[in-house]
């Protein structure tokens, strides 16, 4: 009988654990982490490289910026830049965008289902472009990669907001698409 009382209240507290524990979130989607320089990039038989440079210009407000470029099969033939079809923010290379002490704009790449996507996460609401440290949402800009070895772009996925609201877009896609 004791042991049965046992069994009974440790299953009582693995259910209780199961339904009332914190989950621990797997990452979203499989990020790549890029350096300054240049980053390879495998998708199937495409190679891409993703060069992360820095515009520094002396002031708080320098940033980062990536080009990405589909490599050709033979050597001595052209590097094709991947540029984006979207008229507004990205233009032909993706950047962060700094304001004081927090990226208004930030920019992250991940894999998932053996295709490259970007993340364009810029902050919105009345103290978007304020210096200083202000919580806002962020809306998101996910693109993705064409494939397409003749004309190589981004082109739109899909918009969202931020479920929570962000001092740096940086900890945005961190948090809600990295689950870090």
């Amino acid at each position: 009988m004791k042991v049965l009382r046992n069994v009974a209240a440790a299953a009582l507290a693995t259910a209780w654990f199961a339904v009332h524990a914190p989950a621990v979130a797997a990452p979203a989607h499989n990020e790549v982490k890029l350096t300054y320089g240049v980053n390879e990039v495998k998708l199937g038989k495409m190679s891409l490289r993703i060069v992360r440079g820095m515009v520094a210009n002396g002031t708080a407000s320098s940033f980062d910026t990536f080009t990405v470029y589909l490599m050709p099969d033979s050597v001595g033939d052209p590097w094709l830049q991947v540029t984006t079809s979207t008229p507004k923010g990205l233009g032909y290379n993706f950047r962060n965008y700094e304001s004081g002490d927090a990226n208004t704009q930030a920019v992250a790449f991940y894999i998932e289902g053996n295709h490259l996507f970007a993340v364009q996460a810029t902050k919105v609401g009345p103290s978007a472009d304020a210096q200083g440290a202000r919580k806002t949402p962020f809306d998101f800009e996910v693109v993705r990669f064409n494939e397409n070895e003749d004309i190589p772009l981004f082109k739109s996925d899909s918009k969202q907001r931020s479920k929570g609201q962000y001092v740096d877009g940086r900890d945005a896609i961190g948090h809600e698409f990295f689950g870090r």
